[in-house]
């Protein structure tokens, strides 16, 4: 590289920024009639540059970049006392000479800050209050705690260059009362603690335009990669949470027509919820041996055979163990048979000693399959071959019993509601999906959506749906909204193509940043089981689509937490209830909303929740919910 004398490399330096104040003549070899006089006394004075020991200057000596390097990291120590322009034209040495200023140690100091130095910090403060019932339904006994706590976000939008921005977004949630704060997957375990909510980069082509949402960035033609928010349709009641993965936008966000294109994993899938369809109900076959334990019962009773009621309820707990030890369906005939000739045999090995007809537990035994067959008609082995097989036709033909098998792995004891749909326990819950949408956008008059979504891998059967959402501004102060959604995949659980759909209106236009907008919205929301996926704009929505028994109790079981719509169905296979006719789980109901912001920066929110049913018209309670969320920089 080609070197310049030294005088004239400060001089285009300091001219080129700002004029300085004359300072006294610091070398003997540069007058006032030098045309770098006032630059080279100026850095003198500032303390920038030395000279040599007999008092020179010599700026007609060519400099090294090492040497350049050295004024330019004197220059950044002075910086908060340069103007703007010296500052961009300080900057852009910096850069050029970071070689030189990693020797000398100082690239840490200000290149490594030079990064973020167009970073945005945007913190969200939020507290609110509901109750979080361990059973909605009104006609049954429940309970609720109070949901109350804290979140805390600390959003940053970051320029790397006006065409690469990153983002990111710690969160914590905090309870008030040592109750589990109210969130989708949020249990005891997350109380203080801080995760990386949003954490991607964008890269911008097409013409740079100024079109920022919060330092956001421009909002057109961008590459995301990273894990990033992703709403479906207008109102978020289906999905509203995070994406991990690729996507690419074309066209503006806020303004006009954009398609949107994203592959990845949906991070904010109600695991809760959606966890049996996912990894199937665990402990299941030992409920299914109690139930069929239970229906045995009444057949030992009719078996003719000289049993009391003590012996049937140990024979109908002898034949619950045989089903729950049974790992292969082929063994089951065997091991009810064995286990129940054990059992036989030792009921009349008690009687003969207990009636004196043995003298111990040697004699009793030799004598027991004479003693049954002289009192049955039939050998101990006849006897429990024929109730085995009787079980086992059970199994195959009983509503009851054949609904919880045609599910059941028998390998591990879980079953699996859908039985083309085995992930493993352990694995990421995060699901597997694809989303496509396009939003056409005429500001303060309308906007329209169209969207699909596929869930990928192992759980391909569930989901694939598409929908389309509409809203539409009446006037200044009043707009109207629908969505409508379908799954196109046929669930078992009530054996249909489920969809949802809501709609509402809108009075006024709450605004973070104007003080004393507002805004009043009332919707009405009919979603089945089966199109809510999780992490739903309102919390309310989420507690009436995705109920949770916190404690299900099935045949004497505790199988812990349950979704009500598969706890519901099951509880009615097992009471031998079900019917085509009824229908489970998913919600209908009223939501009103009022959201005020009384000074820039804070919003107040209140929502309620009413006339709420599932789709088997069950009643639920009402439900409260308040807010109040602050935003500060």
């Amino acid at each position: 590289m080609k070197r310049l004398p030294l005088g004239a490399a400060l001089a285009a330096l300091m001219l080129t920024t700002s004029s300085f104040v004359m300072a006294n003549n610091a070398f003997s070899d540069v007058t006032p009639d030098d045309w770098s006089y006032k630059a080279v006394s100026q850095l003198a004075d500032e303390g920038v540059i030395d000279g040599y020991p007999d008092g020179t200057f010599k700026g007609n000596k060519n400099i090294t970049r090492y040497e350049m390097g050295q004024i330019v990291a004197r220059l950044m120590a002075k910086e908060d006392t340069l103007t703007t322009d010296q500052k961009a034209t300080l900057d852009k040495l910096s850069s050029d000479y970071a070689g030189e200023l990693d020797t000398l140690g100082v690239r840490v100091d200000k290149l490594e800050n030079q990064v973020f130095k167009d970073t945005t910090f945007l913190y969200d403060f939020r507290a609110s209050a509901m109750p979080s019932y361990d059973n909605i339904f009104k006609d049954s006994e429940h309970d609720h705690d109070d949901s109350t706590g804290f979140r805390f976000r600390v959003n940053s939008y970051t320029k790397i260059t006006p065409r690469v921005w990153l983002y990111g977004q710690l969160e914590t949630h905090m309870s008030m009362n040592g109750k589990s704060f109210t969130g989708v997957n949020a249990t005891d375990a997350d109380d203080g603690e801080f995760k990386l909510n949003r954490f991607f980069t964008t890269y911008h082509w097409g013409d740079v335009k100024d079109h920022y949402v919060f330092n956001k960035g421009p909002t057109d033609d961008n590459i995301i990669i990273g894990r990033f928010p992703m709403r479906m349709g207008v109102t978020g009641y289906t999905y509203d949470g995070e994406f991990t993965g690729i996507g690419v936008q074309f066209g503006d966000y806020f303004k006009g027509g954009a398609l949107r294109i994203a592959t990845g994993r949906a991070n904010n899938i109600n695991y809760d919820y959606t966890g049996p369809m996912m990894h199937g109900v665990a402990g299941m076959k030992s409920a299914a041996a109690q139930l069929a334990g239970a229906l045995a019962k009444n057949q030992l009773s009719q078996s003719g055979m000289p049993l009391t009621p003590s012996d049937v309820d140990k024979l109908s707990q002898t034949i619950s163990s045989s089903i729950n030890r049974t790992t292969n369906i082929n063994d089951l005939p065997g091991n009810i048979k064995s286990d129940v000739s054990t059992a036989l045999t030792a009921s009349t090995v008690q009687k003969l000693i207990a009636s004196g007809m043995a003298r111990d537990e040697t004699e009793a035994k030799a004598m027991a399959g004479a003693a049954f067959q002289s009192q049955t008609g039939h050998t101990i082995d006849e006897s429990s071959s024929a109730i085995a097989s009787s079980l086992v036709g059970q199994f195959q033909t009983s509503k009851r019993l054949q609904t919880l098998a045609s599910g059941l792995d028998w390998s591990n004891g879980s079953y699996y509601p859908m039985s083309n749909v085995h992930m493993p326990l352990g694995e990421d819950e995060d699901v597997p999906a694809t989303f496509i949408s396009y939003k056409f956008v005429a500001p303060k008059q309308y906007e329209f959506h169209l969207y699909g979504a596929k869930v990928n891998g192992p759980v391909d059967p569930i989901v694939k749906a598409w929908g389309g959402a509409l809203s539409y501004n009446i006037n200044d102060h009043l707009s109207i909204h629908g969505e409508y959604l379908k799954n196109m995949r046929r669930l078992p659980l009530n054996n249909e193509k489920p969809h949802s759909f809501n709609f509402g209106i809108t009075f006024g236009d709450v605004d973070i940043l104007k003080p004393h907008s507002y805004a009043f919205t009332l919707d009405h929301v009919y979603s089945q089981a089966g199109t809510y996926f999780g992490g739903s704009s309102s919390d309310i929505a989420d507690q009436y689509m995705s109920h949770i028994y916190k404690h299900w109790i099935f045949n004497g079981i505790d199988m812990g937490k349950m979704p009500a719509y598969l706890a519901d169905k099951m509880n009615a296979v097992a009471a031998g209830t079900d019917s085509p006719e009824k229908n489970y789980g998913g919600a209908k109901f009223n939501l009103a909303r009022f959201e005020y912001v009384p000074m820039k920066g804070l919003k107040l929110k209140a929502e309620y929740g009413f006339r709420a049913e599932d789709m088997g018209d069950r009643k639920m309670e009402n439900v409260w919910y308040v807010e109040a969320q602050a935003f500060f920089m």
